[in-house]
């Protein structure tokens, strides 16, 4: 028998099934975005597979609520929009300071069903596809709990289950059996810039997603499941004049934060030199004022080419509403042309 043909075709088959895995393209929506006046109708639907809503926060009693009241017209937008555009939403439950709640609710034999059960129940009294767990700020000690409550979820609840994972706080608190059963894992990312840095360094980049993404599935997490959340956002630094720089602290936006939509508008001028940073795979833009470090078309492609050559689940971003509605600079559309090229990104005719 020739086995080289056989290899072959297994090795062509193995290949087809890693680049079929990688068409996942996430994209957040936080309750928030309604201050900034983007709303339900404002996504761009063909540029996502699935809109992950951020989000409910879970009572100490196992009940649940929106995080924000004033977001539940939103909401059910939201979910008609979603289905008459063929998109998944997932609701993220937890977020910021939930975390008490939800220990309180998996260490309990009685609250975690209730929980469960709650969770059926919102998604099928107000609409939803599935559920997302974020549980912040875990520690070693939570670690049994918290799988608890990941299996519990994957058990009851009928639709899809993911989970946001802190790797840059340790992976001690990780059971990756548990996480292998969700249908995909969200790999997020802490800012690697802030105002303590005495130098300017980039605050997310090719580079750094690349190594979360190893701790992670150092940990034992299936590569197939990961999707690594990209920030859409820069963080600006005044008096830098680069990357290994002193700054004075916080530049221009909010608090020094400003969206990638904020960004190409502001490099519109000349006053800013903006390059690709080839050791760490990170955009730099540079002005007689301040040092904004960000991620870009180039990086974001970087990312995008390994998920999609490494057959992982796909590419997240944060957030849907600080992307450039231009499909010409628009990041979403840039991880799309890797993963979903067959989509036509092409903005509708008024």
């Amino acid at each position: 028998m020739n086995i080289k043909p056989i290899l072959l075709t297994f090795a062509l088959g193995a290949a087809v099934v890693a680049q079929a895995a990688a068409d996942k393209v996430v994209g957040f929506y936080p309750y928030w975005s309604q201050y900034s006046q983007f709303y339900p109708k404002d996504i761009r639907y063909n540029t996502v597979t699935d809109i992950h809503y951020v989000g409910l926060a879970a009572g100490e009693d196992g009940s649940l609520a929106f995080a924000d009241e004033n977001d539940a017209e939103n909401f059910k937008t939201l979910v008609q929009m979603s289905k008459d555009n063929n998109v998944k939403l997932i609701v993220s439950v937890g977020g910021m300071e939930n975390e008490g709640n939800l220990k309180a609710i998996a260490s309990s034999e009685e609250l975690l069903p209730t929980f469960v059960s709650n969770v059926s129940s919102w998604l099928s009294e107000n609409g939803g596809d599935g559920v997302e767990l974020d549980w912040q700020n875990l520690t070693a000690e939570d670690a049994e709990d918290y799988a608890k409550m990941i299996n519990a979820l994957v058990d009851g609840v009928s639709g899809p289950v993911t989970a946001v994972v802190y790797p840059a706080a340790g992976m001690e608190a990780y059971n990756a059996e548990a996480l292998n059963r969700l249908a995909y894992v969200d790999v997020f990312m802490a800012d690697q810039m802030t105002e303590e840095n005495s130098e300017v360094v980039p605050n997310q980049s090719a580079t750094s997603v690349d190594e979360a993404l190893g701790k992670v599935k150092e940990a034992g997490v299936n590569s197939d499941l990961l999707v690594p959340v990209i920030f859409l956002y820069g963080k600006s630094f005044t008096g830098a004049k680069g990357l290994g720089t002193s700054h004075q602290g916080t530049g221009s936006g909010n608090e020094g934060y400003l969206t990638y939509a904020e960004l190409m508008g502001k490099f519109d001028s000349p006053e800013y030199t903006v390059t690709f940073d080839e050791s760490s795979k990170s955009e730099v833009a540079v002005s007689d004022a301040e040092t904004i470090v960000f991620m870009g078309i180039p990086s974001v492609k970087a990312v995008a080419e390994q998920v999609k050559s490494e057959g992982m689940g796909g590419v997240a971003v944060y957030d849907l509403s600080q992307d450039h509605h231009e499909p010409i600079v628009s990041l979403l559309v840039t991880i799309g042309l890797q993963l979903r090229p067959e989509v036509n990104y092409k903005p509708k005719k008024k």
